[in-house]
């Protein structure tokens, strides 16, 4: 009883410091201006990064995500095509893991991922 107790302490912290991490992460490097967590906005949701990278890359989504963002990315998205996201290159293997990370979890969120259930989507990464 006392190992599980301190078991779903450790993971409650543990998961509210990765959500921290992550949301200061976004919040520095201005990811909501055109994202959202379930809605698209000038970019799509990270409900929907999450939920495509997951179908069309499966094992490779991380990399695939963290690619985009130190990379930059463009044309993934049939209804975002004229957007272009930019490289994020002063992120760390670490911060860009963090971020990964936060983005696949929405995938699992309930509620609309804000891009039409699927359509749009092109093959390739955030």
């Amino acid at each position: 009883m006392i190992k599980t107790l301190i078991y779903t302490t450790t993971f409650f912290i543990g998961s509210s410091l990765f959500a921290t991490d992550a949301q200061t992460l976004i919040k520095e490097n201005g990811c909501f201006a055109c994202h959202a967590l379930a809605s698209k906005k000038s970019a799509p949701a990270f409900k929907g990064v999450a939920m495509r990278n997951k179908r069309f890359n499966g094992s490779n989504a991380k990399a695939s995500i963290m690619n985009s963002i130190k990379n930059g990315s463009e044309g993934k998205y049939r209804h975002f095509i004229g957007a272009k996201m930019p490289a994020f290159s002063n992120l760390t293997q670490a911060d860009l893991t963090t971020l990964a990370d936060y983005i696949l979890s929405q995938g699992s969120k309930g509620g609309s991922c804000g891009h039409g259930g699927g359509m749009g989507m092109r093959r390739g990464g955030m």
